[in-house]
Parts: structure tokens; C-alpha cells; sequence
């Protein structure tokens, strides 16, 4: 993850990124994708020690409500207006969820670290092999029944999880750069995530603008 924050500093074609807006809590194009919510615990630290020291040095950028905060397990369609899914996709992954969520144990996951790139602020997710192999097998099966993944993603041999917690809407001073390189090796905390949901919603993930389409709990022994 910190290569790709290296090589998106210099060159932002090596991964899809969301373009940078001046209101995302307004912006009208949506995505789908299957998101995990952040536990309480982790939203409530991840507000205190990091959104809230950024958000006094800097209120104008765009900051995710602590409801919004989650983790993309797929990106099944990337934002657009108008949306370039269909009702059909959005059944057939319904179905397809159904159908893999359930076999699955809850995920662990180690909140540790924030990642800078060319249009927001991440916090870095620690993930296990089991992760790992569950998104192959999800990216498989979405690709099979003809919903394939167009982002582009920095790496197709690692699965990288991330936390986003703010969007630029403008260009953040050196000042503000400078605290989000303070706070690189940050440890914020360990949970289990045990359920998913399908989800439309914009780049910011705007609570107006989040629609659940679907909700999946791990259950396998």
C-alpha cells in the first residue's frame, strides 16, 4: 500500500481514483458496490483522533459522517450519471451475495495507519488470507455471471482494504499534509466485521445518497 501511495504521487493513472469535487454531498452520481460499515468503536476513534484534527486545520474539505465510514469489498459498478447498472445487475447480485456471504466466517480486520493520495485520506485495513481468497472468489463469480470489475486497482496479486475518511474538494494546504503525514503509523484498533451490504451511493458515500439494496451476514462454521 505504501508503493501505491508512491506511485499515485507521481502519476495517478495506476489506479482508478474518484476526481476531486466541490460538493459531494450533493453529487449525483452513484455507484454500486458491497460495502461493510464500520464497527461503532472504530468510527468513534477514527472521528476523534484523525477527522476531527483535520476538520479544525481544514473544514472546507469533504469529511464522511461517521455512518458513511466503511470498508469496499466490491466495486461492482464505479460512479456515473446516469448509473451504468441496471435493475438486472442489481438482482443478479443480489443473488450472487446470497449466495457467498453466507458461506463465509465474520472477517477480522486491524485498523493501522493512513494513506495519502491524490484526492483523499485513507486509513489503511490489515487483512487475513481468508479475505484475501473470499474477494478472488467474489470477483470470479461477478465476472462469470457478466458483471465484470472496470476499476482499475493498483495491483491484481494483493487485495488491499482501506478505510476513506476525507475527499478533497479543493487542494490541501502543506499544513494539512504535513498532519496527515503525522499520523502515518497510527494504530486505531481491531474488529470483526460479520455482516456486508449492497449498496447505491456516491463518491462521498452521502447518507441522503446511500440506498441499501441488500444486507448479508456471515454465517459459515
Amino acid at each position: 500500500m505504501r508503493q501505491m501511495e508512491t506511485k499515485l504521487a507521481s502519476d495517478s493513472r495506476v489506479s482508478t481514483i474518484v476526481p476531486m469535487q466541490t460538493d459531494y454531498a450533493t453529487d449525483n452520481q452513484l455507484c454500486l458496490s458491497l460495502n461493510a460499515f464500520v464497527p461503532k468503536a472504530i468510527s468513534v476513534s477514527i472521528q476523534n483522533r484523525l477527522i476531527g484534527p483535520l476538520q479544525r486545520l481544514d473544514p472546507h474539505q469533504y469529511y464522511y459522517p461517521k455512518e458513511s465510514l466503511h470498508i469496499t469489498f466490491h466495486s461492482i459498478r464505479i460512479i456515473h450519471n446516469p448509473p451504468t447498472y441496471s435493475e438486472k445487475d442489481i438482482a443478479t447480485s443480489q443473488q450472487l451475495l446470497t449466495e457467498l456471504v453466507q458461506s463465509e466466517r465474520p472477517f477480522p480486520f486491524i485498523w493501522h495507519g493512513v494513506l495519502s493520495l491524490p484526492t483523499s485520506v485513507s486509513v489503511i485495513v490489515l487483512i487475513t488470507p481468508e479475505y484475501d481468497r473470499f474477494i478472488r472468489r467474489l470477483r470470479r463469480a461477478f465476472v462469470s455471471s457478466g458483471i465484470p470489475d472496470v476499476k482499475k486497482y493498483f495491483s491484481d496479486e494483493m487485495i488491499f482494504a482501506n478505510t476513506t475518511i476525507c475527499r478533497y474538494s479543493h487542494k490541501p494546504s502543506p499544513e494539512f499534509l504535513q498532519k496527515v503525514a503525522i499520523f502515518k503509523n497510527i494504530d486505531i484498533g481491531t474488529s470483526v466485521i460479520d455482516n456486508v451490504s449492497l449498496v447505491e451511493t456516491n463518491a462521498g458515500a452521502y447518507p441522503s445518497k446511500t440506498h441499501v439494496l441488500g444486507a448479508f451476514r456471515f454465517t459459515g462454521n
